[in-house]
């Protein structure tokens, strides 16, 4: 289920004292305020008059140029310029490199109600990380039901009805020495450019269930190295009862699965009573990593598959064909004949 998210103008500055150092310049509040965009804008020609493209959702950034315009204007000019430009009520202004914010300033920004913060960082540093920071903050969010792991570095989404057995598997995978990063829950965002990663909630963070068993600490059992807070989700593992039609049985039909609108690379595992399904997951791992280098085996093999039956067909000149039997002779060695 995908949730609409924002961050409240408080929340950022209770946040990020550090990497922005943000300081609070106004006193009249505003701090509900919401930012809904990742990107920034600088007033520029807003502060001339043209504020079409004033975007109310957005951390308005206003540094050396915007303070010393406005400085130019005479006190009507600039009280003018500001009105038309706070009417379309951004959400904050942020005054960069530790600069004074104008009286003139201040007071329009106290009428229209809307915070004002300051940095002492350039103007380009302090966009870098804010940009940086919102796109995580903001980025696309979601609830999935499955069981994400880390296998040999790769992340595997583990997902089936439940009761399938994904946490079972998680735990033989833990047993090899592989990382559980979340169980039941998980939790996905999408970070540029499109990669989506997948993290527990607080309260399910480093447990697992397992059935008959209740709920089992995975930290404590297995120590720190056995569970990672968050991984980028590179396959989906399907764990489901299925015929044997229903699945590819080469592994060249690159079947996805949508998270967030990322497609993300499917594997389907049918259960059959005996298969070692942990040991199915992890190879399912390193065939991804093979992949990474360039190496994918199903196709590999359809290409030999193909380039016989080229090299054998009558169009390529070739006119093998298989030497006629014997009359009488059937083609079957019988077993006498076998030692």
């Amino acid at each position: 289920m995908r949730r609409e998210v924002w961050v409240e103008v408080g929340q950022l500055l209770a946040e990020q004292q550090g990497a922005l150092q943000l300081a609070m310049l106004s006193s009249w509040g505003g701090m509900e305020r919401r930012i809904a965009r990742p990107r920034i804008q600088k007033p520029g020609l807003a502060l001339a008059g043209f504020t079409k493209h004033v975007y109310p959702d957005r951390v308005q950034v206003l540094g050396l140029t915007e303070i010393d315009y406005l400085l130019s204007l005479g006190p009507g000019a600039a009280a003018h310029s500001l009105r038309v430009y706070l009417d379309r009520d951004p959400c904050v202004l942020v005054v960069t490199r530790g600069l004074e914010p104008p009286d003139l300033l201040m007071e329009a920004a106290r009428d229209a109600g809307v915070p004002v913060l300051g940095s002492p960082l350039m103007s380009s540093t302090f966009i870098s990380r804010i940009t940086r920071r919102l796109e995580e903050l903001l980025a696309p969010t979601a609830s999935i039901h499955g069981v994400l792991v880390d296998v040999l570095g790769v992340g595997l989404l583990l997902i089936g009805r439940s009761g399938v057995g994904k946490s079972e598997a998680a735990l033989d995978l833990v047993l090899k020495g592989h990382r559980l990063v979340a169980d039941d829950v998980v939790e996905v965002t999408v970070r540029p450019p499109d990669t989506v990663w997948g993290a527990a909630n607080d309260l399910h963070q480093h447990h697992m269930e397992i059935r008959g068993m209740g709920i089992l600490n995975i930290t404590h059992l297995f120590g720190v190295a056995a569970v990672r807070d968050n991984k980028k989700i590179e396959v989906v593992v399907e764990l489901s009862e299925v015929d044997e039609g229903d699945y590819d049985r080469l592994g060249t039909e690159g079947q996805v699965w949508p998270i967030l609108g990322v497609d993300v690379p499917l594997v389907r595992i049918p259960l059959r009573p005996g298969r070692n399904i942990a040991s199915l997951i992890e190879v399912v791992a390193r065939n991804q990593l093979l992949k990474y280098r360039g190496h994918d085996s199903a196709r590999e093999f359809q290409d030999k598959v193909n380039a016989r039956i080229h090299a054998n067909s009558p169009a390529s000149g070739n006119d093998w064909s298989p030497e006629p039997l014997p009359a009488g002779a059937s083609g079957i060695i019988p077993m006498t004949e076998v030692e």
